[in-house]
């Protein structure tokens, strides 16, 4: 029996067409389409494993995933093969062979995530995939000073969605937010993320800018643990994985 190989892939994919990275029933998604198209290519059906869950219609830079197979398919070669085989809007950069501890999701020390606004009155048609549009008036200086104070080891129940995770402590490595023009770009890197808590920390930000949330309001969100006191869910399409750090 041929001995197993453990290939890492990067991936890159425009989600809009997909529910998401997490292969369900019924509508596509990003593990799906390439599980398929790897079972096309090898004639094995492996365990395809990412570095985590995105979003229905969120993006991805460099979204890490690895598989064992005992195809001998060189990596170059494979790469080639699977991008003929998959829509393109989803891409594999490359892929390699690491050794059998590797796990994209256990092994991941952090992500980094990018969330992308756009002020102006028009959202020009090249920018809506990826941009959330939100032409109100907003304070800036203030959303600024707001998203500091998610660094930290914290407690992010506020920013879950649905009936959070049983551990919602989380610890967030980096956090900006920059103006470019009439774009907001936000980015946070963390050890890890619950499900929606980014689209929910950029509208909490989003309501600290029209004043609807005071600075003593939003700390609190830490200690009361209840979304429904947290600002709305931003809409997916601005929401981009860009790189997860081993």
């Amino acid at each position: 029996m041929k001995a197993e190989r453990n290939i890492r892939l990067n991936l890159a994919y425009d989600g809009t067409a997909y529910h998401g990275w997490q292969i369900q029933e019924g509508p596509p998604t990003i593990q799906g389409i390439l599980r398929s198209a790897i079972q096309k290519i090898t004639g094995e059906q492996v365990n395809l494993v990412g570095s985590g869950r995105t979003d229905a219609g969120t993006h991805a830079r460099r979204l890490v995933a690895n598989f064992f197979t005992c195809s001998r398919i060189p990596p170059a070669q494979l790469v080639r093969a699977l991008n003929s085989s998959l829509p393109r809007d989803v891409r594999v950069l490359s892929a390699r062979r690491v050794h059998a501890g590797f796990h994209a999701r256990h092994s991941a020390l952090s992500k980094v995530y990018r969330y992308q606004i756009y002020r102006g009155p028009v959202l020009p048609p090249h920018l809506a995939r990826e941009h959330c549009h939100y032409p109100y008036p907003i304070d800036v200086p203030r959303m600024q000073e707001a998203a500091k104070r998610f660094v930290g080891e914290h407690d992010f129940a506020s920013f879950a969605a649905g009936t959070p995770e049983k551990n919602t402590i989380r610890r967030v490595f980096r956090c900006e937010l920059k103006s470019a023009g009439r774009r907001l770009i936000f980015t946070v890197e963390g050890d890890g993320f619950l499900h929606h808590m980014v689209r929910n920390m950029v509208g909490t930000l989003l309501e600290m800018g029209r004043g609807r949330m005071s600075l003593r309001e939003f700390q609190a969100l830490f200690r009361n643990r209840d979304r429904t006191l947290a600002g709305f869910t931003a809409p997916a399409q601005g929401l981009i994985l860009l790189k997860v750090r081993y």
